[in-house]
């Protein structure tokens, strides 16, 4: 699974940050969504998914892929 982060969509909600701390941070400058660990264990997977879907403002976007042994972090300022 990859997720990716578009941080020009991030409202600074914080509600990544209490469902996965162990994977997602904020900045102090802006607060924005920033990322702990690139490729966290599959054991960190439920809270991951669990920080996704309780973003307000839909800030990351999820691509299953057909290997399923690993899961990937990234950021993108952009749109997709």
């Amino acid at each position: 699974m990859k997720v990716t982060a578009l941080t020009n969509r991030c409202i600074a909600s914080g509600a990544c940050v209490l469902a996965a701390s162990q994977v997602f941070t904020q900045r102090e400058s802006d607060g924005v969504v920033e990322l702990l660990q690139e490729r966290p264990s599959l054991d960190l997977l439920k809270k991951v998914q669990q920080a996704v879907a309780a973003c307000p403002s839909q800030v990351f976007v999820v691509e299953e892929e057909e290997d399923l042994s690993e899961l990937t972090l990234t950021t993108n300022d952009q749109d997709m």
